[in-house]
């Protein structure tokens, strides 16, 4: 199966994607040049990924960097600043420059996502899987602009279901969001599957909702870390996973 665990795809009805680093992935070049700009701090993409590591290990215990800047009052931001604050600070920026990176980060973020690589062969894959009686659903802390931002990536149309939470107002892990998606799809937690890649929202929240998970980790930032979950290489592998299951 490609790496990806058998028994984590039979029977699945509902396929629960998380946005960021799960179909849309973060542009750490992009990153690393807005930190220089904002900030006069020079760090390279590959230090941004070992950094973004690092936060999400951070988030397990609600430890991700908090500060006051311009934005924060909008839909998702308080997360979202959270999270882009850490994964600079652990870059090595001075943790007072925070307010300054968000100050300018969170217009352009709002222009075009900094989470915005999409993987290869995805909407093919989802697409398959879709003709065959399974349903898909994006399941993400965002900040309520990703229906537009899918667009403009041209993969809205690959996904039946979107739950934002800038719009729905409830973020992972409550198991509330996961709740929604399952309601839209008319499907059943014991056939739904969450993918995602921070345990402390997508795996926490997928287990307390009573949904099967999968943990994307391509840059190994859970190398040794909760070895009870089942890790799998990407959502277009999985989906290739489901489709041989399902027409076998």
């Amino acid at each position: 199966m490609g790496g990806v665990p058998i028994d984590l795809v039979r029977d699945v009805d509902l396929l629960c994607l998380d946005a960021g680093n799960t179909v849309i992935f973060l542009d750490h070049d992009r990153l690393a040049s807005i930190v220089s700009e904002a900030t006069g701090h020079s760090v390279t993409a590959k230090a941004l990924i070992e950094a973004e590591g690092r936060a999400k290990r951070l988030a397990e215990t609600g430890a991700l960097r908090d500060s006051e800047w311009k934005f924060r009052s909008r839909p998702g931001a308080v997360g979202w600043g959270k999270m882009v604050g850490t994964i600079a600070t652990e870059g090595g920026l001075d943790p007072e420059k925070i307010p300054a990176l968000l100050d300018v980060a969170w217009p352009l973020h709002e222009k075009r996502n900094l989470w915005c690589k999409v993987p290869e062969g995805l909407g093919v894959a989802l697409d398959a899987i879709r003709e065959h009686g399974v349903k898909t659903a994006i399941v993400s802390n965002s900040e309520g602009m990703l229906d537009r931002l899918f667009r403009d990536l041209g993969i809205r149309g690959h996904l039946d279901i979107l739950v934002d939470s800038g719009i729905v107002g409830v973020e992972k892990p409550d198991p509330r969001i996961f709740e929604m998606a399952l309601s839209e799809a008319r499907v059943p937690n014991e056939r739904a599957l969450m993918l995602g890649d921070v345990y402390a929202t997508d795996i926490e929240g997928a287990r307390v909702a009573g949904i099967r998970h999968g943990l994307i980790d391509p840059f190994g930032h859970y190398e040794g870390r909760h070895p009870e979950v089942p890790r799998v290489p990407g959502a277009v592998e999985v989906a290739r996973a489901i489709l041989r299951v399902r027409t076998e």
